[in-house]
């Protein structure tokens, strides 16, 4: 049987205020935590994306990204460590100085950090992001914001 990381707590209790993740990965490991994340099976992956560490705080995969692919945003910066509240990934497409298609996701807050997917759009070009708090602190990268190159998945020699 399966059970939620709340019904976990109830089920197999500990001394411990806070769950200790280690308890919780264990519990997701041998099959009794069902739903860690939305993110599926890839507790391995978040975790290797959090051990990067970044100085930046934010780590994207895949890379290089391909036009049509979903990727994930890892973010452990400052608005995730000292921020109000929820945490938003805030991105569009195309020049940096000129987004198309601006969208802002909601973050999920998981243990490894604030994590959330876009699914790139068909064509080449950028994928332009900054994150922002509940109390509209933003993170853009001193201004520069990070911008990541879309390929159309076709190798060049």
């Amino acid at each position: 049987m399966q059970y939620t990381g709340a019904e976990c707590i109830k089920r197999f209790p500990s001394n411990h205020t806070r769950v200790d993740e280690n308890l919780m990965l264990f519990f997701w490991e041998v099959g009794i935590l069902a739903n860690r994340s939305r993110f599926g099976d890839s507790h391995a992956r978040l975790k290797a994306m959090h051990e990067a560490e970044r100085p930046d705080g934010v780590v994207v995969d895949p890379v290089p990204i391909t036009a049509g692919e979903e990727v994930t945003v890892l973010y452990n910066g400052i608005l995730g460590r000292e921020g109000q509240g929820q945490v938003y990934l805030h991105y569009g497409f195309g020049r940096h100085d000129n987004w198309r298609n601006v969208s802002e996701l909601r973050m999920e807050k998981t243990g490894w950090g604030w994590v959330g997917s876009v699914v790139m759009p068909e064509q080449e070009g950028r994928f332009n992001m900054c994150f922002r708090d509940d109390a509209n602190n933003w993170d853009n990268n001193n201004n520069v914001n990070w911008s990541f190159q879309i390929h159309n998945g076709s190798q060049r020699y």
